[in-house]
């Protein structure tokens, strides 16, 4: 792994980031389970706007059109947390 994916990773497992009213939060679990997807996330920012989104500031506001898409799919499927590997099905694919 680069250095940029570890502090990437190290961010998340420290800040950790609610998503959604659901309770759900991600973590770097999430993060790895995208990239074992095919999902190439880089950074927290493949899904929220904010570099560094915070479990105290966070609003769905501040999720992406990806996050967004995410969060709805948890919520629709009534999962406990978001499923990474259902990005794949992101309508606006992995460049958007």
């Amino acid at each position: 792994m680069s250095v940029s994916t570890w502090i990437a990773v190290g961010s998340l497992a420290v800040l950790g980031v609610a998503v959604g009213s659901t309770g759900a939060l991600a973590t770097p679990q999430l993060m790895s389970e995208a990239k074992k997807a095919g999902v190439p996330a880089a950074n927290c920012q493949y899904c929220h706007t904010e570099a560094l989104p915070k479990k105290e500031t966070f609003k769905p506001e501040s999720l992406n059109d990806r996050g967004k898409f995410l969060m709805a799919d948890q919520q629709k499927r009534s999962l406990k947390a978001p499923d990474p590997a259902a990005l794949k099905d992101f309508p606006g694919g992995d460049k958007k």
